[in-house]
């Protein structure tokens, strides 16, 4: 079954470094993903506030992966101060670090 890993980091030179580790241990590349807080953001809707709304949805996206709420809430606060996600999807083992 496949599982999500998910890394939170302090920029996108050191994500960008972990994502290049990733492939090279076995990661399809198609499967690891990068994420930062969007420069620009297109409101949902009349009474939309982007940057609050993409931070709702991103803690949303987590706890559907099994991130507990509370770490969820930290990771949104991360990229909101400038930190970029890996997230890299693969078997279980590959996932948990353990080829």
């Amino acid at each position: 079954m496949a599982k999500t890993a998910v890394g939170l980091f302090e920029n996108s030179e050191l994500a960008d470094e972990v994502v290049r580790d990733l492939v090279a241990n076995g990661f399809l590349k198609n499967d690891v993903r990068v994420l930062g807080e969007p420069r620009e953001m297109a409101g949902s809707g009349l009474m939309s506030t982007p940057h609050t709304d993409f931070e709702v949805q991103l803690a949303r996206d987590l706890i559907v992966l099994g991130v507990l709420e509370a770490e969820a809430k930290d990771y949104v606060q991360g990229v909101r101060r400038g930190g970029v996600m890996v997230f890299a999807t693969g078997a279980g083992r590959q996932a948990a670090g353990r080829n």
